[in-house]
């Protein structure tokens, strides 16, 4: 496998709006969404890298995975083949997540993304974007 990049950051605080502003106004991060639970903001890597900050409340296992308070994706070019290499070195892996599924738009096509647990025991992200 080869990472291409670190994509994608998330944060699960119960201060979502302090966090998403000091993230704005002190870091100049674009905010995409704004919302009490789930704030996206860009990441100046590439146009489908993103910050997002999880409150308490927010509970969706596809999209953050529970009870970690921080989480990377580490961006690759094939999905498919880095869940099988995960898998092989025996770490315990997620099914993948084909995001057009989970959201039900077209728009979303060759996004995708597994969790994955390190030697560590922390969780990890993989992820495919579109080219």
């Amino acid at each position: 496998m080869k990472v291409l990049r670190i994509g994608y950051v998330g944060i699960r605080t119960p201060k979502v709006e302090a966090t998403a502003a000091m993230f704005r106004d002190v870091f100049g991060l674009e905010m995409l969404k704004d919302d009490p639970e789930w704030t996206v903001l860009q990441l100046p890597t590439g146009p489908n890298d993103f910050l997002e900050i999880y409150g308490a409340a927010f509970d969706d296992p596809q999209v953050a995975p529970p009870d970690q308070p921080l989480f990377v994706a580490f961006i690759v070019e094939d999905v498919t083949e880095a869940h099988e290499e995960i898998t092989d070195a025996g770490l315990e892996a997620s099914n993948i997540v084909w995001a057009d599924a989970l959201f039900g738009s077209p728009s979303f096509a060759g996004f995708a993304w597994f969790f994955f647990t390190g030697s560590d025991d922390q969780v990890y992200i993989i992820e495919q974007v579109p080219a």
